[in-house]
């Protein structure tokens, strides 16, 4: 009689866990019997109690007594799993994140270095404050043309090696990096070649100044070019190793009375060249040692052909950038009549300080792009028909995730702006020349473009990992001709730094049609995705 007692009392125990799991109150135990129909006459008999009350408090003390996770009931337990995962999916977003970001914004070191050289000394490895306006503008031209010409081939590398080194095929990965630094140097000669020739046949300069600027224009367009195997490798920390190193030679030669700024400059360049090159020759040295033979053959010629689209893209990406300065330098209200494009300082205040909005929030781009394609790899081969909507939803909204992760990041990117304008430590504390009302409007405006670029860039970047890269060229080539066809109209009819207007118009054209398209594409993810 007992052991049926017992078993009873077990039985009803394991019911009434599996139905409220540990109850909150004894009331709440005497209405569950209720419900599973127990009446109090038969309570004595069958458990031994005297009520439903007394049997409710024993029944309220054991499953409140043991181990919290040893009384819940299925629902409990599988709530509480799924919520440990999604606690643990924030934690490991929240890490790739914050590791994704400062590794892909570990070059502004190397501009803080720069800035800092900037700020004491008035000079870094191609920047000099002391300029004239002539002088500032072969600086700047060279820059911006060195970094235009060498877009290309930059994305060339990316998009080329980077497949190899992830599968650590090191000595394809060398063959490929040298020889795309070869090809990419001698374009870069060809280009600025072909520049003087045309400035020879129509002399928008002078030969000295042309001369100048095309110097600037290979030392810039080389130091950008050999910097990027570097991001390649994961070894972006030689970045600032090398600005460090050059800065260090350039600066106590300043005064030296045998060498020009122009040399310095180039001295500087060429330092921070061979450092990453002797870098790289060793790298791959120890690399390749340590590793298997390629067992892939290495074909020059296939390279460039099966990275067209990639090098257009470098190109037209690094002329976007640039449209708007040209435009508003080129304007007669500042322009000079022996240099068509003539460097203007408010101007380019204005879109210093903007860009380093842009340097902040690209680190985000890097992020946005691994996990997305992590996600992708994933999937790829566990995905069937019956989940293909859910895992149609899940990439969709990780997509969107990423763009708001953009805009929700701006907020305390723009705070630093902010400080830079109205902070006790910021511009005006440290130049000085204070900031003016047009730096201001022009930094502010700038902001908002290139806001709406990274969120353009991000979304070019998805679509061309999902083979769309003509898609992304048309757009791409529409942006940078709203670029300078709204920049021309708002900088001439109204004043020369409204052409700042058109970047900003050109990059919420960019971001609107390639989300569009974007959406087009996730639509039928399992079909891109495998392509």
């Amino acid at each position: 009689m007992i052991e049926d007692i017992e078993e009873s009392k077990r039985l009803l125990l394991q019911k009434i866990k599996n139905k409220i799991g540990s109850p909150v109150s004894i009331d709440v135990v005497v209405a569950t019997l209720e419900s599973l129909g127990i009446k109090s006459k038969n309570i004595q008999n069958d458990f031994g109690y005297d009520d439903s009350w007394e049997l409710s408090k024993y029944i309220y003390q054991e499953l409140t007594l043991n181990v919290e996770t040893d009384i819940k009931n299925e629902k409990q337990l599988e709530d509480e799993n799924e919520a440990t995962k999604k606690n643990r999916r924030i934690s490991l977003s929240a890490y790739l994140f914050f590791k994704q970001y400062f590794l892909s914004t570990s070059y502004l070191l190397a501009f803080a270095i720069q800035l800092t050289s900037i700020i004491t000394y008035g000079f870094s490895i191609y920047i000099y404050t002391g300029f004239n306006h002539v002088q500032s503008t072969v600086v700047v031209l060279g820059i911006i043309i060195g970094m235009i010409i060498s877009g290309g081939f930059i994305q060339v590398i990316g998009n080329q090696v980077s497949g190899h080194f992830y599968l650590k095929d090191y000595q394809l990965v060398q063959k490929m990096t040298f020889s795309l630094l070869k090809k990419g140097s001698v374009f870069i000669i060809s280009s600025i070649f072909i520049l003087f020739c045309i400035n020879l046949i129509i002399p928008f300069y002078p030969i000295k100044t042309a001369l100048l600027i095309g110097a600037y224009a290979f030392w810039v367009g080389l130091l950008f070019l050999v910097f990027a195997p570097l991001h390649v490798v994961k070894n972006r920390k030689i970045i600032l190793l090398a600005t460090i190193l050059a800065t260090g030679i350039c600066l106590p030669l300043i005064n030296n009375p045998f060498l020009n700024l122009y040399q310095l400059h180039f001295i500087g360049l060429i330092i921070a060249i061979s450092t990453v090159m002797l870098f790289l020759v060793i790298y791959f040295k120890i690399k390749i040692k340590h590793s298997q033979p390629s067992k892939i053959k290495f074909q020059k010629g296939a390279i460039f052909y099966n990275n067209i689209h990639s090098f257009q893209y470098g190109i037209l990406i690094n002329l976007f950038f640039f449209i708007d300065r040209i435009v508003a330098w080129s304007s007669t209200k500042v322009g000079n009549f022996f240099m068509p494009i003539y460097y203007e300082k408010d101007y380019e205040i204005g879109m210093d300080i903007s860009i380093i909005f842009f340097l902040f929030l690209a680190g985000i781009l890097e992020y946005g792009n691994t996990s997305i394609f992590n996600l992708l790899n994933n999937q790829k081969n566990k995905t069937n028909f019956n989940n293909l909507k859910k895992y149609k939803k899940k990439v969709r909204l990780l997509y969107l995730k990423n763009l708001s992760t953009i805009f929700i990041s701006s907020v305390p990117v723009y705070l630093i702006i902010l400080y830079i304008f109205y902070g006790n430590w910021g511009y005006n504390y440290f130049f000085t020349e204070s900031l003016k009302t047009i730096n201001i409007k022009v930094a502010n405006i700038g902001v908002l473009g290139y806001l709406f670029l990274c969120c353009g860039m991000l979304n070019c970047s998805y679509l061309l990992s999902m083979k769309r890269q003509k898609e992304v060229l048309q757009i791409l080539s529409l942006s940078c001709a709203i670029n300078l066809a709204f920049g021309l109209l708002f900088s001439r009819l109204l004043s020369y730094e409204d052409s700042v207007f058109g970047m900003l118009i050109a990059s919420v054209f960019l971001t609107i049609v390639s989300f569009k398209e974007n959406i087009k594409v996730y639509k039928n993810i399992d079909y891109y995705a495998t392509q």
